[in-house]
């Protein structure tokens, strides 16, 4: 109801809508925060140059696998069936040391995110889009609430940030 409401009174004068600037800025500074916290854990916790290797060996799996099934060279996918389970195996590997950094910092990251949820507020209008951005299950409203705002920063700066360290699998 109230989102409807801000909704409405936002599509017929944008201008009339309180934005709090310092509020919109601490979230913006605390979704750089939590993802170079998140980095630093990453580059300390996880082996890079093992989960590279890794990436790249089942990139050359999967396209071997796909030429051969194109082919229909059954001697080939025999080979490369055998070879699956080894895959398998690095994959879980793979997530495991993926897994290490989230469960480390997920409790505190969860205790900042409700902190600073409880000093903005839940409701209150940290960013005004001019258009409300539709998703698969639901829409980003116009006048954007803590966690639509959050989520947004969030997403935006994890890929820079995990380029600057050197955190991609490319």
């Amino acid at each position: 109801m109230i989102s409807s409401l801000l909704h409405t009174q936002l599509a017929t004068n944008p201008q009339t809508y309180p934005i709090d600037l310092f509020n919109t800025g601490l979230i913006v500074v605390m979704a750089i925060g939590v993802n170079l916290l998140y980095a630093v854990g990453r580059l300390k916790l996880t082996d890079m140059d093992k989960m590279r290797r890794y990436t790249a060996e089942m990139k050359a799996f999967r396209s071997e696998m796909s030429a051969a099934t194109k082919e229909g060279n059954k001697q080939k996918m025999e080979r490369l069936k055998k070879k699956q389970q080894q895959m398998s195996k690095m994959q879980a590997e793979m997530s495991m040391q993926q897994l290490k950094p989230s469960l480390l910092f997920m409790i505190p990251l969860l205790g900042v995110y409700y902190l600073m949820q409880h000093l903005v507020g839940v409701s209150s209008v940290l960013a005004v889009s001019p258009i409300a951005i539709p998703l698969v299950i639901t829409s980003i409203p116009m006048a954007m609430p803590f966690f639509w705002w959050y989520m947004i920063c969030s997403f935006s700066f994890s890929g820079v940030i995990s380029r600057l360290f050197g955190l991609t699998m490319d």
